[in-house]
Formats: C-alpha cells, sequence, structure tokens
C-alpha cells in the first residue's frame, strides 16, 4: 500500500493509551490522523478517561471529531486505532473491518474467546487485518530471551516463570467493572499467558490456579492476585503470578525459561540511578524500551504490506481460552482443560 495512510480513533476510554497513539500517529509524515470518535459518550465520561473533553482532544491532533463511529468510518479509512472500553473493542473492531478498515486494538483485545473469533471471522471475510496489541512482545529484553530460547542456547524449553506487576486499573470507574474491563486478570493475564505461551513455544494445555484479592477489597471484584500453573502440548510447564498489590518502585515484567542445557532471565532492576542515603536507597524508574511505540510503528507496516505481523488474533484467542479457563479454575478449585 502506498501513498500516505488515513486512519481514525474509535474510542477515548482507554485514554493512556488514545493519547499514546494518535501522538504517534501525528507525528508520522506518512499517515494522517482523519478523526477521532468519542462514540457518543458524556463530557463527564470522557474527561474521567483522558482529562479533557473530546473536542479539546480532537483539536490537540488536528483531527475531526465524531460522535458515531459510522461517520468516520464513512471515511473510507486505511486503518483505525480501537481504545474503547475493553468491553467494546470486538464490536467496534468488526464494525471497522465491515467498513473496509484494518484495526489496531488496544491491549488486550478482549479476554472472551468467543469475541476473538468472530473478529478473527470478520477480517478475513474482509481481507483485513487486526493486530492486538500485546506490548510486551516490543519489549528488547524480552524479545532477546526468546530468540535466544528459540535459537537453542538453553537446550529443549523446560519451564518458565512470568511475573507481571501492575497497580490495579481504578479509574476511570468502568475499569473497575470486570464485565467491562476483565479485571486484574483479563487486563494483565493477557501480557502473563501470552509471554509463557510465546517463551515456550507449545499450545496451553491444561491449567490450575489460585487467587487473592488482597489489597482491593471493596474496590475492585474477583482477584488482585493471580497465580497460575500452565501446561503446554509441548511437555513444557508454565507458572504465571499476575500481581496488582505492589505499590512500590518494582519490575514489570520478570521472565525465566529454564531448559536441558541452560536458562535464559530478564532482569528488569536496572535503574538508571540509585541515590544512596545514611538510611536508605532511592531508586530512579525501571528503564524500558518503547514498547507501544514499536507496536504501532509495526502495525502501520504491516498496513503497508512490508512487515507481517507479531502478533495475531490466533495468538490472542489461545490467550483468552487461557484467562477464561483460569476464571473456571479459581471458581471451581481444580484443573481446567483448555480446549483451542
Amino acid at each position: 500500500m502506498e501513498g500516505k495512510l488515513t486512519c481514525g480513533l474509535i474510542g477515548l476510554s482507554q485514554g493512556w493509551y488514545a493519547d499514546l497513539f494518535a501522538t504517534e500517529l501525528l507525528a508520522m509524515k506518512d499517515v494522517e490522523l482523519v478523526g477521532v470518535c468519542d462514540l457518543g459518550k458524556s463530557r463527564a465520561y470522557v474527561e474521567e478517561c483522558i482529562g479533557m473533553g473530546a473536542e479539546e482532544f480532537a483539536a490537540k491532533f488536528e483531527a475531526t471529531l465524531y460522535h458515531d463511529a459510522a461517520d468516520l468510518l464513512g471515511q473510507k479509512l486505511d486503518f483505525v486505532v480501537v481504545a474503547s472500553e475493553i468491553g467494546e473493542h470486538c464490536e467496534n473492531s468488526c464494525q471497522a473491518l465491515e467498513a473496509g478498515a484494518n484495526v489496531f486494538a488496544c491491549k488486550p483485545f478482549s479476554f472472551i474467546s468467543d469475541e476473538v473469533r468472530r473478529a478473527r471471522e470478520v477480517a478475513q471475510r474482509n481481507s483485513r487485518i487486526v493486530m492486538p496489541a500485546v506490548p510486551s512482545r516490543f519489549e528488547d529484553g524480552l524479545i532477546e530471551a526468546v530468540r535466544r530460547v528459540r535459537a537453542g542456547d538453553i537446550g529443549r524449553p523446560l519451564t518458565a516463570r512470568v511475573f507481571v506487576n501492575h497497580v490495579a486499573m481504578t479509574n476511570p470507574e468502568w475499569q473497575r467493572d470486570p464485565a467491562k474491563s476483565g479485571g486484574p486478570l483479563g487486563e494483565f493475564g493477557t501480557y502473563g499467558f501470552d509471554i509463557v505461551r510465546w517463551a515456550l513455544g507449545g499450545e496451553p494445555e491444561e491449567v490450575f490456579a489460585y487467587g487473592e484479592n488482597f489489597v482491593h477489597k471493596g474496590v475492585i471484584e474477583g482477584w488482585d492476585n493471580v497465580k497460575a500453573l500452565v501446561r503446554f502440548d509441548n511437555g513444557s510447564l508454565g507458572s504465571v503470578h499476575v500481581c496488582t498489590s505492589i505499590s512500590w518502585e518494582y519490575p514489570f515484567f520478570d521472565l525465566e525459561v529454564v531448559g536441558e542445557k541452560g536458562c535464559v532471565r530478564t532482569d528488569y532492576h536496572n535503574y538508571p540511578v540509585v541515590t544512596h542515603g545514611t538510611s536508605s536507597a532511592r531508586l530512579a524508574p525501571i528503564r524500558y524500551a518503547p514498547m507501544n511505540q514499536s507496536e504501532i510503528a509495526h502495525f502501520v507496516m504491516a498496513v503497508r504490506g512490508e512487515e507481517a505481523l507479531r502478533v495475531t488474533l490466533d495468538d490472542a484467542y489461545a490467550v483468552a481460552r487461557t484467562i477464561e479457563a483460569v476464571q473456571e479454575s479459581l471458581t471451581a478449585h481444580r484443573p481446567v482443560r483448555i480446549e483451542l
């Protein structure tokens, strides 16, 4: 696909992502951000999500404001970025696909496997691509760790351990509703179960999980910590810990893969500055690769046909099925088979 690409932004609910990706797209010389759609949400709702009204947001990015996605899609766009509520991603994406646009959906695409399957079918029927955003697939340390596993540096991979740390999303209000956001398991399990599957190179077959709500009772429903053991079809074993109870500076990810001949692990305790005092040490923020910037740039290249998608709806489907099995295990207190 040659020439300048036209695009639009559907939804402002995932405000941090909406602002970040709009900023990146505006800076691309070969991309035109045509419009922004607030999906008819109230000003109070939009302000809670992005800290400003939809009119101010659209003006900030020199884009036309639309209230109905159909009107934005009527501009015959090459692609859209979907940043609506997670529970709306599938519907918004399918509408865009039917209108002929390719889709980049903010993380996670969905925590419901039937929604992923529906979007995959609509994309195939309309010969369009969908990229479910998974920023961790674009973190340099994780990329290098998986490359070394694939290269055989540690022999056959046997086990992998993944730790994901992120504050629980409690603002805006819709993120406290697990039916709309998936809760911590839906939002951050996407990272953990994708990373362990990516690292071990197999498909998940069975899972057993424990969960607890340690510090968010009365604020979010369900669990703020989940630990799951996963068996894969290649005989390997994985463990995933999704943690949203840490309030201090601590790495976002941690991955360790043990093989027959060695192990590989990431280390994100890479503070650029450490200030030592008489009674304490103070750490500067941890450094990460520009994951989100890299993934939207990759998607634009994929729309042009210059790169193959690194993450697809097949990956999103496997992760959604795993999350559903984890939820069942947490409530039934037993191992659960994962049918893909």
